[in-house]
């Protein structure tokens, strides 16, 4: 019975550090910028019209939740734009 119920606990104990520290890691600058990338790219290569406004719609979007969530870390935005220029061509098929 001691066996089975110290058993149980450390079972209990390790589901709860996995149900704790899951995706709880923050970004880099070059996984966010990549992330431009594969917005920039949808742009790019949306035809003209309705596809082309929506995909613009969704960069924008997404540019404004980058900005307002690290609008207090400047040297960290200049790391996301420096990163992103890095593969901003690619993105657009040059």
């Amino acid at each position: 019975m001691k066996k089975s119920i110290g058993t149980f606990f450390i079972i209990l104990s390790c589901g709860m550090l996995i149900a704790c520290g899951g995706d709880k890691k923050e970004k880099t600058a070059a996984e966010i910028a990549a992330e431009w990338c594969e917005l920039n790219g949808k742009v790019a290569k949306a035809a003209e019209g309705a596809e082309k406004e929506a995909a613009r719609e969704a960069i924008k979007k997404w540019e404004n939740e980058i900005e307002a969530k690290y609008k207090d870390n400047e040297a960290f935005i200049k790391e996301i734009q420096n990163e992103a220029e890095k593969c901003e061509g690619a993105s657009e098929g040059r």
